[in-house]
């Protein structure tokens, strides 16, 4: 029997969450029904809005996940806020317009729970929150971005029908990610940093280590988002997407040298660098309204295979 294939692109595709989905729908008996295109920034040039254009043309697409941003740690968003700024509008503003005229009426558009306000009225904050005071300063450019992200979708959506979710994620980690010691995330930073000097026993962390965050990992995340992505009953909404737990940046250093089995009386905590954001509680009650099976992989598990696939792929990993 033959059947009508349905077409989803997804940008940013060869990044941790465009991989995690690929090795998800492999397992997929049925995927054999939907193709996927995974771009990168080898196939177009988001923020070059012809390049945009002329690609999208013609190629029939029926859903996007939009999954492409400049992004980055701490100290990168705190040292490239105009810059990030700047390519995040454009390659989000090309985007969406390549969705409609190419009649993409349904995806899901990644934003990130650290564009919520850094002084909210209440914590754990909901989707509500998103615009209700400013971000914290360190990462304005890019919450900002993702803030316009939401407004466009939340436009689009009321005046041309189209069904454009947008997931909010906590701190994502896991297989693919970007253990690059300048640019990447806290976790797989801390990750790379430790394991270079793990001959020299010096263990260094910045900041004090109160500051408190979420973590969800990347597996599970690409599992909510096809979840989404196909649901009928999930029209163009926000959902912040995360699990129960919330741990201090030093419980965390902590998992990953337990993890990693070294010794944290070589710990030593640089409090003069910058801690970020101390704190930015996000909810799930919505998402486990609409899944209450949801199953979340426990923390230091996640931890381990995160460590297992940065030493199986060390030679290959975005340092």
């Amino acid at each position: 029997m033959n059947y009508i294939q349905t077409k989803v692109v997804i940008t940013g595709g060869t990044g941790m969450v465009g991989n995690c989905i690929k090795t998800e729908i492999n397992k997929d008996l049925n995927s054999n029904r939907i193709q996927y295109e995974f771009l990168s920034s080898k196939d177009v040039d988001l923020s070059n809005r012809e390049a945009v254009l002329n690609y999208f043309k013609n190629k029939k697409y029926d859903y996007i996940i939009h999954l492409a941003a400049n992004v980055g740690g701490l100290y990168k968003n705190m040292n490239g806020n105009a810059e990030i700024f700047s390519s995040n509008i454009k390659i989000n503003e090309n985007v969406l317009e390549a969705c409609l005229k190419n009649d993409i009426g349904r995806g899901i558009f990644c934003l990130s729970s650290c564009i919520y306000p850094s002084k909210p009225s209440k914590f754990p904050m909901d989707e509500t929150m998103i615009h209700e005071g400013p971000p914290h300063p360190s990462n304005e450019g890019y919450a900002y971005s993702k803030r316009m992200l939401e407004m466009q979708c939340r436009q689009y959506n009321e005046k041309y029908d189209t069904s454009f979710i947008c997931v909010v994620p906590v701190n994502l980690y896991g297989p693919y990610d970007n253990f690059n010691l300048k640019d990447g995330h806290l976790l797989p930073m801390l990750m790379h940093r430790f394991h270079i000097t793990r001959k020299y026993d010096e263990i260094v962390a910045y900041g004090t280590g109160k500051p408190l965050r979420q973590f969800l990992y990347a597996p599970d995340f690409a599992k909510i988002i096809l979840r989404i992505l196909f649901d009928t009953n999930v029209q163009g909404e926000n959902i912040i997407c995360c699990n129960n737990d919330e741990f201090t940046i030093t419980t965390v250093v902590h998992n990953i040298l337990d993890v990693m089995t070294m010794d944290k009386k070589n710990l030593k905590w640089l409090t003069e660098k910058a801690d970020g954001c101390m704190k930015k509680t996000v909810s799930n009650k919505k998402l486990l309204t609409l899944y209450p099976d949801m199953k979340f992989t426990n923390f230091d598990d996640g931890l381990k295979e995160t460590y297992d696939w940065f030493l199986n792929n060390y030679n290959n990993i975005r340092k």
